[in-house]
């Protein structure tokens, strides 16, 4: 089976991780509101949200980028990683420092500073109220979400975190017994997207496995037409022609305040969040795997894009710390009324600031906390389970 271009020294899909880093920093935007909350009765101060006439469905429906995040992931697991696995080229322990040494130095270490930050804050704590210590356990072993009932604690959007993990090891096996076959990965994605839809809206777990072999099923499509220029041509076409379309109503769709999961009619049908989650989202990442290469303008060359790409390297670090840091600003602040807070979070200018220092905290965390500690636990972990040198 062909592969997607890579790069002469490693494999970097760029316009994936562009994509990764714009979906956190729509996240991070969304979670904007939780300076603005009233009460937990009351909710969000929606009216006073920074530009919100032009920026409110993303105060809305800007949680649903973490579905991306799951679709890109598969995408990119079963690109990189689905062959090697079912070779035996990489075993478990390899594909598990791998993953560890990648997520969890940044993990504990924002999990750590919530405790402490939390712990000083006045009152309730902010925004997650069940930080127990039965979740704290949980948390420090990335198995929040996996328990019935599971609720968000501590750093709460890690909750996606401990998703992804569970769906590491859930791929891992079924690559480990040869079963990464599109079917396969079909029948997973329909069972996924069932659990999804049928239950409660607000259980966080089942959102991840629909969209992650929904990423796998689209790499499995784009290596199927790449192998029929024709083809790609045409549906790359369509694409063209749908995708600006279903976007434009997609943002529209976000001003509606009713029930996002479904409504009654075709016009409730194709303005539902499920459509978005499992039609525009998927086939906005089937058209970057399919033009992976083809970019005929020069500010989408793979050097041009190589020089933007390191907004995807800093959205992990800036999806974990923007909690945090919400948290250390509030923890700041307390001794101010709640009018004055509502009319500095209500500026712009503080948005803008607050996304820049989330950026800029995550840039350094990469550099400076999450790859050397990734080289430092990688040189450790890995000879631990190599086979001893014979004696001679």
């Amino acid at each position: 089976m062909s592969q997607p271009p890579l790069h002469p020294h490693k494999a970097r899909f760029y316009e994936l991780d562009i994509l990764r880093g714009v979906a956190a920093l729509v996240v991070v935007f969304f979670h904007y509101k939780h300076f603005l909350l009233i009460s937990d009765a009351a909710g969000f101060d929606y009216a006073h949200m920074p530009l919100s006439g032009l920026l409110m469905p993303l105060y809305l429906y800007g949680q649903f980028f973490v579905e991306l995040f799951f679709a890109i992931s598969g995408y990119v697991f079963f690109w990189l990683y689905a062959e090697a696995i079912a070779s035996r080229h990489t075993g478990p322990w390899a594909f598990f420092v791998a993953r560890f040494s990648r997520l969890y130095p940044l993990y504990i270490v924002t999990l750590l500073v919530v405790v402490a930050l939390q712990a000083l804050y006045p009152g309730d704590d902010f925004i997650y109220r069940q930080d127990t210590p039965l979740n704290f356990v949980l948390n420090l072993f990335m198995v929040q979400q996996w328990v019935p009932y599971a609720v968000q604690s501590f750093n709460g959007p890690a909750w996606s975190i401990s998703v992804e993990v569970f769906l590491y090891a859930l791929f891992f096996l079924i690559c480990f017994f040869g079963w990464n076959r599109p079917w396969v990965l079909g029948g997973l994605f329909v069972a996924g997207a069932i659990l999804r839809l049928m239950s409660d809206p607000t259980v966080d777990f089942v959102r991840g496995v629909p969209s992650f072999f929904q990423g796998g099923l689209i790499y499995y499509a784009v290596q199927a037409l790449r192998r029929h220029e024709v083809w790609r041509r045409r549906v790359v076409l369509w694409l063209c022609v749908f995708l600006p379309v279903a976007w434009l109503v997609s943002y529209a769709r976000g001003y509606r305040s009713v029930n996002v999961l479904m409504e009654p009619g075709l016009a409730g049908t194709w303005l539902s969040v499920p459509v978005f989650l499992y039609v525009v989202l998927p086939f906005s990442l089937l058209a970057l795997g399919l033009m992976q290469g083809h970019w005929r303008v020069s500010w989408l060359s793979r050097d041009s894009l190589h020089r933007v790409s390191w907004i995807g390297d800093i959205s992990y670090s800036v999806y974990l710390i923007h909690f945090p840091l919400q948290l250390a600003i509030m923890l700041a602040l307390s001794g101010l009324s709640p009018a004055l807070r509502l009319a500095l979070f209500g500026s712009p200018l503080s948005l803008l600031a607050f996304m820049a220092v989330a950026s800029g905290l995550g840039w350094l965390s990469f550099h400076y906390l999450e790859m050397p500690a990734r080289r430092y636990l990688t040189k450790r972990l890995r000879p631990l389970l190599a086979p001893a040198p014979a004696v001679r």
